[in-house]
C-alpha cells in the first residue's frame, strides 16, 4: 500500500503524458482532406460544359457544349502550383500555367490562356482561362468549376451566362 501511494504522484504524470500523446498524435493531419489534395491527386478529364443564361435568378436557357469533341481535355494540377490543360474548347493545343486557391479555398485562380471559339470560329488571341473560377463540387472522383457572370449581386434584370466545366478523375488518360 505505501508503495502505491509513492509512486501515485509518478504514476498519474506518466498517465498524462501519454494521453497527451494519444490526443496530439490523433489530430495529426495528413492533408488529404484538402483542396489542393483532391487538386493535384492526378488529371482531371473534362466530361460535360454547359453554359446556363439567366435574367435575374430566373433560369432562361442551358446549353450543353462540346457534345461532338473527339479530343481528350486534361486538367492537371501540380504541386509546385504549375498546371497545364490540353485542348481546351475541343481545339489541339496545350495550356501551361500556374495555379493557386483564394484563401477560402472556393476560387481557382489560374494564368492559363488558351485559344477559344466564339461561334465556331476560332479566336487565335489566346484568353484567360479559369482566372477566377468557382469551384463547386470536389471529390475524389469528380470536380465542377463555375465561370462568368458569377457574381452574387445582380439586379432582377441582370442578363448573366454562366459556365460549368464537368470533370472526372481519369487515371489512364491520354490525348
Amino acid at each position: 500500500m505505501r508503495l502505491l501511494i509513492k509512486y501515485k504522484i509518478p504514476f498519474f504524470l506518466l498517465l498524462a503524458v501519454i494521453c497527451g500523446t494519444l490526443l496530439v498524435n490523433s489530430c495529426k493531419k495528413d492533408n488529404s482532406d484538402t483542396v489542393a489534395y483532391f487538386l493535384t491527386n492526378g488529371t482531371w478529364q473534362l466530361a460535360a460544359v454547359q453554359t446556363q443564361t439567366f435574367v435575374g435568378d430566373t433560369l432562361k436557357r442551358t446549353d450543353t457544349l462540346n457534345t461532338n469533341c473527339g479530343l481528350n481535355q486534361l486538367f492537371k494540377f501540380n504541386n509546385n502550383n504549375s498546371c497545364t490543360y490540353s485542348n481546351y474548347h475541343c481545339i489541339t493545343q496545350s495550356s501551361a500555367g500556374t495555379w493557386q486557391l483564394a484563401s477560402n479555398d472556393l476560387i481557382l485562380q489560374t494564368t492559363l490562356a488558351a485559344q477559344d471559339t466564339a461561334k465556331g470560329v476560332v479566336v487565335t488571341k489566346p484568353a484567360s482561362v479559369f482566372t477566377n473560377a468557382q469551384i463547386i463540387n470536389l471529390g475524389q472522383y469528380s470536380f465542377v468549376l463555375q465561370t462568368g457572370d458569377t457574381s452574387p449581386y445582380y439586379t432582377s434584370k441582370t442578363r448573366r451566362v454562366i459556365t460549368r466545366y464537368a470533370f472526372v478523375h481519369c487515371t489512364t488518360c491520354s490525348n
